[in-house]
């Protein structure tokens, strides 16, 4: 029987000094390599999930920037486009 391995990683586990999506990136890439071992026997699968709080946050906080620098051109995303945003990019990142 294949066992099963569930990672769950907090949006602040993916941050470090520099918010960059660069250094998130980079972020994930260690932990990527980090769990690969739990699962190169191929006995087990495994399942990662992970937050996004700082990193929606980071969104938001751009494109209220945006819309204050003009108006006319930029409307404020809502939060769950916002949401949908950081996941896309994490779980691109992820693979």
């Amino acid at each position: 029987m294949v066992k099963r391995i569930v990672v769950a990683l907090g949006g602040n586990a993916i941050l470090s000094k520099d918010p960059s999506a660069k250094a998130q990136k980079e972020a994930l890439e260690v932990t990527a390599e980090q769990l690969m071992p739990l699962i190169k026997d191929n006995d087990r699968q495994m399942v990662v999930t992970h937050g996004n709080g700082p990193q929606v946050g980071m969104i938001q906080n751009a494109m209220t920037e945006l819309r204050r620098s003009n108006p006319e051109k930029y409307v404020q995303s809502p939060l769950s486009v916002c949401v949908a945003m950081s996941q896309g990019y994490i779980g691109y990142d992820l693979q």
